[in-house]
């Protein structure tokens, strides 16, 4: 690792679109030598998964009703709501200098100064006392990569209920029966927490752990703006043709296949899986391939134990059509 220097940004606007714009063309900027750490605020949003379908995760009606903002990123995952009770961090820096466990300390020592002990969980998850109090995501594109996530401060937990949808899958594997009963606010551990006073350790701590310099920057780009705010970009999936669908420990797989001739010719996945690339394996794999029982053998991915479960589904679907 070859950090030397700390390029800091705070957005003072709480528009999402603008904020994750801002990560796109801050990945684009990031030098050899530096850690680029980004905190900012979204107001009153919900932000789900580059993967996801918006139809599935919201109550986009409510949402329209109530002027909630929704928002696609650019990483996989799930949906997650944003008020100004939440705080977002992001960490951007070059993959031989990127080192998940480094960002994950800065996290746990700035809250340590509030007497708040938190521990890493599961697939993406910070916990403190077994509730969640943050969820992260990840994302590489060339020789970049980027970890995001979300502090809970004081977020309306009610309202994450009422404009996410409920996955009872999900709630199952994890044991609990509800969003309340999985998640809580850090104020709920530390009456002296707020947004600005966690901001100032944050930016403390991440000097302390990679030991460099931080200096404070300023960017906007208008074209970025424009992608994440479109339709095309925030309502992607439309879905006709056959649909398999199942979820397992590290996410949802729900394919959805256009078949003429027997033959796929469209492939959308919505999936809140950590691992980009998988998704685009599977795609690369299954698009203009003859849909029958040949197409297992041809089914070759990265990961093992998503193999396995693709050939599984898709054999299941065979077998009724």
């Amino acid at each position: 690792m070859n950090i030397k220097k700390i390029r800091y940004y705070e957005s003072l606007n709480y528009n999402p679109y603008i904020n994750l714009s801002l990560e796109e063309k801050l990945m684009s900027l990031v030098d050899n030598d530096e850690l680029i750490f980004y905190l900012w605020q979204n107001k009153d949003t919900v932000v789900i998964g580059k993967n996801q379908c918006a139809q599935d995760q919201c109550n986009l009606e409510l949402m329209k009703k109530n002027n909630i903002t929704l928002a696609r990123r650019s990483s996989g995952g799930g949906a997650v709501y944003h008020d100004l009770g939440n705080l977002n961090f992001t960490f951007i820096a070059k993959k031989n200098n990127f080192d998940i466990n480094k960002n994950l300390e800065v996290i746990k020592k700035a809250l340590e100064v509030f007497n708040i002990k938190a521990y890493f969980s599961g697939r993406n998850d910070l916990l403190v006392d077994g509730f969640k109090i943050s969820g992260q995501a990840y994302l590489n594109k060339k020789d970049v990569s980027l970890h995001h996530g979300t502090l809970l401060v004081n977020v309306d937990l009610m309202h994450l209920g009422k404009y996410l949808k409920k996955d009872d899958s999900k709630l199952k594997i994890h044991g609990v029966k509800s969003f309340h009963q999985r998640v809580n606010n850090l104020s709920a551990f530390s009456s002296d927490i707020d947004i600005e006073k966690i901001k100032g350790s944050l930016k403390d701590s991440v000097v302390k752990v990679f030991n460099a310099e931080l200096t404070y920057q300023e960017i906007y780009d208008n074209e970025l703006i424009e992608k994440y705010s479109s339709d095309s970009w925030l309502y992607k999936f439309t879905f006709d043709g056959v649909h398999i669908k199942k979820r397992f420990n590290y996410g949802l797989l729900d394919l959805n296949l256009k078949i003429v001739d027997n033959t796929i010719i469209k492939v959308l996945i919505n999936s809140d899986i950590m691992d980009l690339d998988i998704i685009d394996e599977i795609e690369k794999i299954l698009i203009n391939q003859e849909f029958s029982n040949s197409l297992l053998d041809k089914i070759k991915l990265s990961n093992s134990t998503i193999e396995n479960d693709l050939k599984e589904m898709l054999e299941e679907k065979l077998c009724t059509i």
